[in-house]
């Protein structure tokens, strides 16, 4: 009899703590949109007051926005 019920408590855990997974996830993973949007907005702004001959963002560019962006 025991075991008939060991089943789905089983499954009902299993369910309960993959859904706390996911939901720990989230604040890690709305910090780290917020954090690439920082970056795109910098290298954004950088840009625009750079040279005009350069193409791509720079490393410098890349790295004085990643400096800001974790408030160094």
């Amino acid at each position: 009899m025991v075991r008939a019920h060991a089943y789905p408590v089983l499954a009902a855990i299993s369910t309960l703590s993959l859904l706390a997974i996911a939901l720990l996830q989230i604040p890690g993973a709305v910090k780290a949109h917020r954090y690439n949007q920082c970056i795109d907005t910098q290298v954004r702004l950088r840009q625009a007051s750079n040279l005009a001959g350069q193409e791509g963002p720079g490393k410098l560019i890349y790295l004085k926005a990643v400096q800001h962006c974790e408030g160094l």
